[in-house]
């Protein structure tokens, strides 16, 4: 417990009721998430761009505007013409009276109809067209749940988030006093109050941001019950631990009457005390719940390996005789390797320009009626285009794993996004999810990814079972099995994906189904090992 200043002390004691669920507003899954993919985020990029380029228009003609407005107003200004004397004496002469006359008769109505003329009307209606395309509050969300997984996942503070700091990486970029808040405004959200209160400190921190004054007016002032939120937060999370068989939902109430009912002073004490606390003493006090198999892979933690070695593959087919493989060894039991440089730069740019059209790709199967809230894992789409480039592919996966297959079947293509992930699972039918084509075609048997792009950090395939983890490489691939020999699923081939800290993740998977390897590789009992 720390040690609180007098006021507000007695919150501690007050007795706490833990609050009910609440409702989640129904998701619509038919709407493109910006979030999900790099992709997504390269078109609101480039939307941002259109939406700066017309802003920047029409200021220029504004600024036209006014520039023509102030000729006007330098060519009748009488500045010189201040006393009564002056004036009688200017309008005393009939060439000054005349023009005076013909101006204001003739000239300010027109000058009055250029007033009134709205000038850039084709860039405001650009600039409503693209607000349409603006992100939703469901895209907003999905953001913020991404940024919450990345910090979770991969143990990232608030205070190094805040200032660019991204695990043991300094980048130059910082987030903004409404980027922080919104992150603390969300985890208050979703419970998370300790989290809360680190957001709203780092808000609080900030340093003062240029024409704040000015954007405030329009954008609202961030800093507006800041203290308030921050002191509730931290409060909340100071009388949360000891009371979980009561409902939170009292304590918030309370919380927020007793703040309410305190001096600006006290408020204003209470959270210098706080703000004075240094930052890394509160990083060390989160006490972080013990890692899962899956979150220890993420953070590159798993032990490893000794007895591995790389070779070159020259075996499987006839035709790796006169061009073997790169392989290496990444795990003997359950069997996974790598193939090294067996995607071209080529072959890369034609996947990508036959994904044009693709969509959001999901961790689960839609439950009927269901309002939940399902995972986007990444966008995606199937390369089911005639194409002599995806005929090589498969024609590769057939030498690296030997099994047979058309080689004008579809690959997947998949890129992800703003902390995307895909949480640990199975290839095979389990857990109410049954496999395309597995009436016809059998089980998946195997599973190749091929790695399109570097991913500087995160982004790994993780094995929480088998405890192995691969980060992507481009061009390189790893395989491996689903079901041991007798066709029976082998549990230790659950794998996931960790969400992407920095990069642009790009995969290209193929399954190899059981049936048509019937006599490439025939079902029999199973090796006990």
């Amino acid at each position: 417990m720390r040690q609180w200043p007098s006021l507000l002390t007695v919150l501690l004691f007050l007795s706490p009721l833990i609050a009910g669920d609440v409702a989640e507003k129904p998701y619509n899954e038919s709407e493109e998430r910006y979030s999900s993919s790099t992709v997504g985020l390269l078109k609101l990029l480039e939307l941002e761009m259109e939406f700066i380029k017309n802003l920047k228009s029409y200021t220029d003609l504004l600024s036209a505007k006014a520039n023509t407005l102030q000729d006007f107003i330098d060519s009748v200004d009488r500045g010189t013409e201040k006393s009564l004397t002056e004036r009688e004496k200017y309008v005393s002469n009939p060439l000054n009276a005349f023009g005076l006359m013909r101006r204001t008769h003739q000239d300010w109505p027109k000058w009055h109809n250029y007033i009134n003329n709205t000038v850039g009307r084709d860039q405001l209606q650009s600039l409503d067209d693209i607000l349409t395309k603006a992100p939703d509050s469901q895209d907003m969300k999905e953001a913020l749940v991404g940024m919450q997984r990345i910090e979770r996942t991969y143990g990232l503070q608030a205070c190094d988030l805040a200032k660019g700091r991204l695990q043991d990486r300094q980048y130059d970029t910082q987030l903004s006093i409404r980027d922080c808040l919104a992150l603390g405004q969300h985890k208050f959200q979703e419970g998370d109050y300790f989290r809360a209160s680190l957001w709203y400190r780092m808000a609080l921190k900030h340093e003062p941001e240029p024409n704040a004054e000015t954007f405030n007016e329009i954008l609202g002032d961030p800093l507006k019950d800041l203290k308030l939120n921050y002191a509730k937060a931290t409060i909340i999370d100071e009388l949360s631990p000891g009371n979980q068989s009561q409902k939170i939902q009292q304590v918030v109430d309370v919380t927020e009457e007793e703040l309410h009912k305190s001096r600006a002073a006290e408020l204003d004490g209470f959270v210098t005390y706080l703000l004075d606390q240094p930052d890394d003493d509160l990083a060390r006090e989160m006490a972080e719940p013990a890692l899962s198999s899956y979150e220890i892979g993420c953070r590159g933690l798993y032990p490893r390996r000794t007895n591995l070695v790389c070779r070159y593959n020259f075996t499987t087919t006839p035709f790796l005789r006169l061009a073997p493989l790169k392989m290496e060894e990444v795990n003997h039991d359950p069997y996974i390797v790598m193939y090294h440089e067996v995607l071209s730069e080529n072959e890369i740019e034609e996947m990508k320009r036959r994904s044009s059209e693709m969509s959001n790709g999901w961790a689960d199967m839609k439950e009927e009626n269901s309002t939940k809230l399902r995972d986007i894992v990444c966008r995606h789409c199937f390369w089911s285009e005639q194409s002599a480039v995806r005929e090589r592919i498969n024609r590769r996966i057939s030498d690296m794993t030997g099994f047979d297959f058309p080689l004008t079947e579809n690959l997947q293509v998949a890129n992800y996004g703003l902390g995307t992930h895909f949480k640990p699972h199975y290839d095979y039918t389990s857990d109410g999810y049954e496999t395309p084509d597995v009436l016809t075609l059998g089980d998946r048997l195997g599973t190749i990814i091929f790695y399109a792009s570097d991913v500087p950090q995160g982004g790994a395939t993780v094995f929480p079972r088998s405890r192995v983890s691969i980060l992507p490489r481009k061009g390189s691939s790893v395989f491996w099995f689903n079901l041991y020999d007798d066709g029976r699923p082998d549990t230790r081939s659950q794998h996931s994906v960790c969400p992407v800290i920095v990069g642009d993740r790009w995969t290209l998977t193929k399954w190899l189904h059981i049936v048509p390897q019937m006599f490439v590789m025939p079902c029999k009992p199973r090796e006990k090992s």
